[in-house]
């Protein structure tokens, strides 16, 4: 591959015994217990340490003898070990508000980050971090949804040239987390990262911290995984988010698997011509050959009911998000492509309904949460 476009820290247990650079993975949900899995079968195993967002979690690993499981689409259950922990979550000062933790808490600078939390958890769950990030170190953004690289721009780094590097990974994976450290792998697919070009100026080369995630990722052989050039990678990024626009929240109304959204065909169809406006008008593939072809509304609703089918057995993310009265990402996912309509000058009327629907729905769950009928 040619890449030339291209917490408070409280518990540290188990290393493992490779003697490579380190990885760091932040978010334990599906994605991310998915990744840390993955990364157990890569030839000259790289050390993963996996940053915990409470303590327990350390619990549950025990508890499962020290491993992660998968179980496969065919029923075969697979186990990893040898993680490195440590539990990580922001510092609080006596006035009780949150702030940046002191440096005395921090061990390791942290070369090569795999961010896979919640979208709307991704300022807060970095900004604990950021005395160990450096201009030097790379970060994986491997998250539903898009804008999160905005949001720390503006708000962790705006200087550009303290920022670490960015990639952008984009997961089409059906994954459902059973437990903590227990996943399904209900759709097996692939996953696509790309660098995400900087912002001040420098035409630099990879940084080594990127091409060693850009060349060791795509030998996790489960993980099918990919590296591509920017615009190859915003093109799968947009795919994605348009299958998401259409998954995750109309199962979280109904309140059903994926296999749902089969009896709602027309839904597919008419939001689909909608988004296909909003990325025919976008200024960043202005010119880029193909983009015209890919991107009509046929070819994504055919693109959109090919990733359905092979996911109509996985339960989406924003359905347990709803169950739980849980903030969900819809701001990241329908909630994008109504901003973009909107700096482009196209109507998006179905995903401004997605969007207060969902939102509307999550306050009356968490009303009936907070009364204690839920």
């Amino acid at each position: 591959m040619d890449y030339k476009h291209a917490y408070r820290s409280i518990a540290t247990t188990t290393a493992t015994t490779t003697p490579s650079p380190r990885m760091h993975i932040l978010g334990l949900g599906s994605i991310g217990t998915f990744a840390a899995h993955t990364l157990a079968d890569v030839p000259a195993r790289p050390a993963v340490k996996l940053l915990l967002h409470r303590q327990s979690l350390r619990d549950d690993y025990n508890q499962r003898g020290n491993r992660i499981t998968l179980e496969t689409r065919e029923g075969e259950l697979i186990e990893h070990s040898g993680y490195d922990f440590e539990a990580v979550f922001p510092y609080v000062s006596a006035d009780g508000t949150t702030a940046q933790a002191t440096p005395s808490y921090f061990k390791d600078t942290i070369e090569h980050l795999i961010v896979c939390v919640k979208s709307t958890q991704t300022v807060t769950a970095l900004r604990p971090l950021l005395p160990r990030l450096t201009p030097k170190s790379s970060i994986l953004f491997l998250q539903n949804g898009a804008g999160m690289v905005e949001d720390v721009n503006e708000n962790l780094w705006p200087d550009p040239k303290t920022r670490p590097s960015f990639i952008t990974g984009v997961i089409s994976h059906g994954v459902t987390l059973k437990g903590p450290f227990d996943i399904k792998h209900t759709g097996p697919a692939a996953t696509s990262l790309g660098p995400v070009p900087r912002e001040d100026g420098l035409n630099q080369p990879l940084s080594p911290s990127t091409a060693f995630l850009l060349d060791t990722l795509p030998r996790a052989p489960r993980l099918n995984c990919q590296a591509y050039e920017f615009q190859d990678i915003l093109q799968r990024q947009l795919e994605k988010l348009a299958v998401n626009a259409f998954s995750n929240p109309l199962t979280a109304l109904a309140n059903s698997t994926v296999e749902y959204l089969f009896s709602i065909t027309e839904v597919c169809s008419a939001l689909m011509r909608e988004i296909s406006s909003v990325i025919l008008a976008l200024p960043e593939l202005k010119g880029v050959s193909g983009v015209e072809e890919r991107f009509s509304a046929p070819r994504l609703e055919n693109t959109v009911m090919k990733v359905i089918v092979q996911n109509r057995r996985t339960t989406c993310s924003m359905v347990w998000d709803m169950r739980a009265a849980r903030e969900t990402e819809i701001r990241y996912i329908n909630g994008y492509w109504a901003r973009r309509g909107r700096e482009v000058g196209v109507g998006t009327p179905i995903n401004d309904e997605i969007v207060e629907r969902i939102q509307a729905m999550t306050v009356e769950r968490q009303k009936y949460q907070a009364s204690g009928s839920g």
